[in-house]
């Protein structure tokens, strides 16, 4: 996706709405191109921490703090492309739909952190009993 977007975008946005291309749709072009790319290194990084931890679930090591952290990681880069495509939703109005999802996907994931921070607290507390 990263390779293909500018001409993808380029395709939807000009063809199949039939905008002309003048100064105002260019600089959205570049206001949205701009928020894809700097997007992307957080959804990078958030599927690296999201593969990492369905690893650890396959390795039965479920309520281990390192899920916790994981799990932390990828609620902050939600939080991160939320306010990236906030920042540039004031230009075209779908990026603040993205803006609210990502919003929502990093707030239950901190409640889920929550919850796996609780679970590992009990493990290991159950370990310590006789």
């Amino acid at each position: 996706m990263a390779f293909t977007f500018p001409r993808f975008f380029s395709w939807f946005y000009f063809n199949y709405h039939g905008l002309a291309e003048n100064a105002y749709t260019l600089s959205v072009f570049k206001r949205v191109t701009g928020a894809f790319y700097g997007c992307a290194p957080f959804a990078a990084a958030s599927l690296y921490c999201l593969i990492r931890l369905l690893l650890n679930i396959l390795k039965d090591d479920v309520f281990i703090s390192r899920n916790v952290t994981y799990i932390r990681l990828v609620a902050w880069f939600c939080y991160a492309v939320a306010a990236i495509t906030l920042a540039t939703g004031v230009r075209y109005f779908p990026l603040l739909i993205i803006c609210f999802a990502t919003g929502t996907v990093g707030t239950l994931l901190l409640v889920m952190k929550d919850l796996f921070r609780s679970a590992v607290e009990l493990r290991e507390e159950n370990e310590l009993t006789i």
